[in-house]
């Protein structure tokens, strides 16, 4: 179990840092500008988001993640709305991973939780602008913290969405990484298993969002993931299912493009952690993003085994985090949950 805790964070993690430097290019661009595929750490060029990190360090998407869990781990797993807005303005004290990179929907949440201005969002157009990927950027730990019980996952993702993203279609997507990651931190997960989950878990995800939040314009997350999911089970290499999946799915700030991206690129390199991750990297726009989740779902099903061996202690170096820390926390946490799931069971 902890080397797929390990794997699930350290694959959001490596896609995150992997993917900052290609964020906001086009897939032509990217190959333009690094000469090549992007399939390891670099520094971000000088008119990125990232500019000024090196290679290996993070932004908002695992960071973001990390200080969620840590605080979920701190507090014994109690998960809560208090919880969650509690890691978020911890998280958002820490210039380094917030200042440059955190997206409208969080930003314009935290200065609400702390009592700041954020300019005027009123009214309609505020609902739909917070449709964003940033639901699900920072959620696949809580389907680490409950292996194999995909529904109780799925809630714990609504409680920890709605306080940032109160809209069923961004707790459709995060409900959709989360129950993916549930599921592949079984013993018999495998590629068809862990995408099924996915799928239930957005629509599962997307009825109790309507419960709970509000109701938002935009395309259908689940609709987006059988898309993408249908292009990669088509012909073509996994490069060329990416560019398709860019092009017709899209891998932008919309959930129902990043999420369903992430679950494309799994489905059409197999479920293998790093090129998920890799494809992710270079499909172009929201790349970080896109290869957190890809990552995080690829690397719980496959484990911490997959990655080189040099990329853990690099990253929690380059950016002062306890990862392998994090993922005893979890599962001290975890192995408590799947015991009363093997209760019930029987």
């Amino acid at each position: 179990m902890y080397q797929k805790i390990l794997g699930g964070l350290l694959g959001a993690a490596v896609g995150d840092a992997m993917g900052a430097p290609t964020e906001g290019r086009s897939t032509e661009q990217i190959l333009q500008y690094f000469g090549h595929e992007v399939c390891d750490f670099e520094k971000p060029p000088g008119d990125s988001f990232g500019d000024g990190n090196e290679a290996g360090q993070l932004t908002d998407d695992f960071s973001c993640a990390y200080f969620i869990a840590r605080h979920i781990v701190d507090h014994d797993g109690d998960i809560n709305g208090d919880i969650v807005r509690e890691a978020l303005i911890d998280w958002s004290e820490h210039a380094q991973f917030f200042d440059r990179f955190v997206g409208p929907t969080t930003r314009r949440a935290i200065c609400r939780f702390k009592g700041e201005k954020n300019g005027n969002f009123g009214g309609l157009n505020a609902a739909v602008r917070q449709a964003t990927n940033g639901s699900g950027m920072k959620i696949s730990p809580i389907g680490l913290l409950n292996p194999g019980n995909v529904d109780q996952a799925i809630a714990d993702a609504v409680t920890v969405t709605l306080p940032t993203h109160d809209n069923q279609l961004a707790v459709s997507g995060a409900c959709a990484v989360a129950a993916a990651v549930s599921r592949a931190m079984m013993p018999d997960a495998d590629l068809f298993n862990v995408v099924q989950a996915g799928l239930y878990g957005a629509s599962k995800g997307e009825s109790m969002g309507l419960k709970a939040g509000r109701d938002v314009a935009g395309a259908s997350v689940v609709y987006r993931m059988e898309m993408a999911v249908d292009i990669a089970l088509g012909t073509g290499t996994p490069w060329e299912k990416m560019i398709e999946i860019g092009d017709r799915i899209g891998s932008g700030l919309h959930v129902a493009e990043a999420v369903p991206a992430a679950f494309g690129l799994f489905v059409a390199n197999n479920g293998n952690a790093m090129a998920s991750i890799k494809s992710g990297v270079n499909i172009g726009y929201d790349t970080d993003t896109v290869a957190t989740m890809a990552g995080a779902i690829a690397g719980t099903l496959q484990g911490a085994g997959v990655f080189p061996s040099h990329f853990l202690p690099l990253l929690e170096e380059r950016n002062q985090i306890d990862i392998s820390g994090l993922a005893r926390g979890i599962e001290k946490i975890a192995l408590r949950r799947q015991k009363w799931v093997d209760v019930d069971a029987r």
